[in-house]
């Protein structure tokens, strides 16, 4: 048996660089026919909410009737933003089963081959759903697959938190998860996350698709092959600015370093680079100033045949200053106390407590608390202290310089 595996499609929200908010649902349904896959599954988060339901609903089900249509099965478990559009879609349309509704763990036997699920019964879910796995699901007659939309290795999470200990516990040998949108194989274990097939903003970096799952007869599963999907990526690539003094070096190093970067990749289509510098950076140098975006959130860097570059506008200031501290703390002023402190490991892990701190109280306004995330941890209060103490240093450096001039 042949399987198309994927998750986190999310129809209604339009990735920025995709054609359309159904580009990754028509590729799948495309590689689907093309591979002659006998079964599609998803693992969840197929669309992004019920307030899209109207927009997503036509392509939605066209793209089933044309897997149906072809004698491709399709099954599915509901994840944290569609659990409330997959009872009504397993209610209208016959060519999905859609498994585990309402928090259930159930099964499915298409020829050889039980497939295992659990659908999330609401938005969050802060209990495994592993904790009441039924065990008496899985057929030694059968070879299992596991399909559930979940939090990985997370202690506490709003999303169905579960670990490789309880995965294994079931006796399945192969699970497909959605939630992460980063794929890939989890722990030691035959665990992947189908990530999302196209990569849906700037932080879903490297390639994306989803996942060829086949049978070796009938007994045991081949090793998952990852199947890319996506005609562009979003990359990060390092610059080093030591030893560069002027924009216009700085400039053409940006473009060497995006150039060998991609050169790498092997990859035809477009690729987003967003830039991270690093090293030393002249006082006299202002990164914001490398290239002009003038409003705009990317701009072309260079074209070949096959591939488009683009260079986002977004620029991760990891560089140090070109100035020497140790002689600069001997001096006396406000210069010589903020070498001293990015000197000082202590005063800096002093300076993270503040930042972590400032961090909390301005997300406990009722305008900010609602976008709460995550609480910054310490290495990242640190970093963006450092930074802090560096710019402000640079700015003195540079009207020093001016001054003097």
């Amino acid at each position: 048996m042949r399987i198309l595996a994927c998750a986190d499609i999310h129809l209604g929200r339009k990735p920025e660089l995709a054609q359309s908010g159904h580009a990754a649902w028509d590729a799948i349904i495309q590689k689907a026919l093309e591979l002659a896959v006998d079964v599609v599954v998803l693992a969840g988060d197929v669309v992004e909410h019920e307030r899209t339901w109207l927009s997503v609903y036509g392509p939605l089900l066209s793209g089933l009737e044309t897997l149906k249509n072809a004698g491709i099965q399709v099954i599915g478990v509901g994840g944290n933003h569609d659990w409330s559009v997959f009872p009504r879609l397993a209610e209208e349309s016959e060519a999905i089963k859609i498994l585990g509704l309402k928090g259930t763990w159930e099964s499915y036997d298409i020829g050889d081959v039980r497939f295992i699920g659990w659908s999330f019964p609401s938005t969050h879910e802060e209990e495994s759903p592993l904790a009441d796995f039924d065990t008496s699901l899985v057929d030694d007659s059968k070879l299992s697959l596991g399909l559930l939309h979940a939090d990985w290795t997370q202690q506490y999470s709003k999303y169905a938190p579960i670990n490789e200990h309880a995965l294994l516990k079931t006796g399945i040998p192969l699970w497909m998860l959605g939630h992460i949108h980063g794929g890939g194989r989890q722990g030691d274990s035959a665990v992947y996350y189908c990530g999302s097939p196209f990569a849906l903003d700037v932080s879903e970096t490297g390639a994306h698709g989803a996942y060829l799952l086949e049978t070796e007869q009938g007994r045991t599963w081949k090793d998952p092959l990852f199947i890319p999907l996506c005609p562009y990526r979003y990359e990060q690539c390092a610059v080093d600015t030591t030893g560069i003094q002027d924009m216009e070096s700085l400039r053409s190093a940006v473009t060497r370093s995006v150039r060998a970067y991609v050169d790498q990749m092997a990859f035809h289509g477009t690729v987003a680079v967003s830039l991270v510098f690093t090293g030393n950076l002249h006082v006299d140098l202002d990164l914001q100033q490398v290239f002009s975006f003038e409003g705009r959130e990317r701009e072309l860097l260079f074209q070949d045949e096959d591939l488009e570059v683009l260079l986002l506008n977004r620029i991760e200031d990891a560089t140090d200053l070109e100035i020497d501290l140790n002689q600069l703390v001997k001096g006396s002023g406000p210069q010589a106390l903020l070498a001293s402190m990015l000197l000082d490991s202590d005063a800096l892990q002093q300076l993270g407590v503040s930042y972590q701190r400032l961090d909390t109280e301005s997300y406990n306004t009722s305008g900010f608390n609602l976008l709460r995330q995550r609480s910054l941890t310490q290495e990242e209060a640190v970093k963006r202290g450092k930074r802090a103490v560096l710019q402000l240093l640079r700015a003195m450096e540079s009207q020093r310089r001016e001054h003097e001039a």
